[in-house]
């Protein structure tokens, strides 16, 4: 029986796929020249090449032509994962703004996700990165100084050899490479400095579920202990990723009800600031001629308002490019745990104020 004239257009552009030595990409011979050389209609070719369309054997792009398609040579799409705590707020913006700048330099796709650091959805996120095979992640770990309940996933991204950095803070049992700020000399810093202006009644505020919450707290004792202070006897809030939205505030207006109010604070970063400058403006008093506050991160929210924070800086876009170099050094030199740790800086600004000379 014959074939009908579609498959046997089909069959001829197969038959000089199979005797020319096409790459990827090669032009193959037009609608109109075929329809002329079969005398057929243009729709009987249009039709063949759908059908090798569907086979994926050929591409079309209008005003072009029709081109070989080899899909065993056809390059894989190169991804690269990225998921936060959060996206759309704060210094995340920039930190994505710097790896996006290194993939792109390196011809990959980026996937962005956040976990609103809830660990479930870490979880949903980390199962798509392993189904999805991507070549590379950059994580920041979800309530890093707890407990992870998503080991089981991480191991498994170690067995399928996608290789991962952490952002910001890491999970110490995994020992993975990073890209993170010394948060303890951060810590130290900060409250050296009010303790270089005379200060020695110094109250903190620290994120307890993550590792630059702890390290920060760490760093802020022993630079009361190095200048003969107890710092158990300081006033210390901590509080967790649910309490953020009130315990700053709440807790700065409680120190400030005590008989022997801090002459200055150290907050875990730019965003509680905010709220515990509030509480001291609510109370009466000003920063810093009452109060000296000193911040983290050295975000857009250190100037956003009248009092300008004095901050230890956070690199972002700089951290950014750093944690997507340490994964392309992974993923194309075989590098196993590079590491970039970030010493970190006091931008001094007008939010303290000195009490004494030491």
């Amino acid at each position: 029986m014959k074939k009908a004239k579609y498959q046997q257009i089909i069959d001829y552009y197969k038959d000089y796929i199979k005797h020319h030595e096409l790459s990827d990409g090669d032009l193959l011979p037009s609608e109109s020249d075929v329809a002329e050389e079969f005398n057929f209609s243009r729709d009987t070719v249009r039709r063949a090449l759908k059908e090798l369309e569907k086979e994926k054997v050929v591409s079309r792009e209008r005003g072009k032509g029709t081109f070989f398609k080899d899909e065993q040579n056809t390059v894989k799409e190169k991804r690269i994962a990225v998921i936060t705590t959060y996206l759309s707020n704060y210094i995340f913006p920039n930190i994505i703004s710097g790896i996006e700048e290194v993939v792109s330099s390196k011809h990959y796709t980026l996937n962005l996700a956040n976990t609103d650091n809830d660990p479930n959805k870490e979880r949903k996120h980390l199962r798509k990165v392993i189904d999805n095979q991507v070549d590379g992640l950059i994580i920041e770990p979800t309530k890093s100084a707890v407990d992870t309940h998503n080991m089981d996933l991480y191991q498994e991204l170690k067995e399928k050899n996608i290789p991962f950095v952490m952002l910001n803070a890491y999970y110490r049992e995994l020992d993975p490479s990073y890209a993170i700020v010394n948060d303890y000399k951060g810590g130290y810093k900060a409250t050296q400095y009010l303790l270089q202006l005379g200060h020695t009644s110094i109250a903190g505020i620290f994120k307890e579920d993550d590792l630059q919450g702890i390290f920060r707290l760490k760093g802020f004792k022993k630079a009361l202990s190095d200048y003969d202070l107890d710092p158990e006897a300081a006033d210390i809030g901590t509080y967790i990723t649910s309490q953020i939205s009130s315990y700053p505030y709440h807790c700065m207006d409680k120190m400030l009800s005590h008989q022997n109010q801090p002459t200055a604070v150290v907050c875990y970063n730019d965003e509680i600031a905010v709220d515990v400058v509030k509480a001291i403006i609510d109370n009466g008093l000003k920063v810093p001629e009452d109060i000296s506050v000193v911040s983290f991160d050295d975000s857009i929210l250190a100037t956003a308002t009248n009092v300008r924070l004095t901050s230890v800086r956070h690199p972002k876009e700089e951290l950014g490019r750093h944690a997507a170099r340490l994964l392309f050094n992974m993923i194309e030199i075989g590098i196993e745990k590079p590491r970039f740790l970030y010493d970190p800086e006091l931008v001094v600004r007008d939010s303290c104020k000195e009490l004494r000379r030491r």
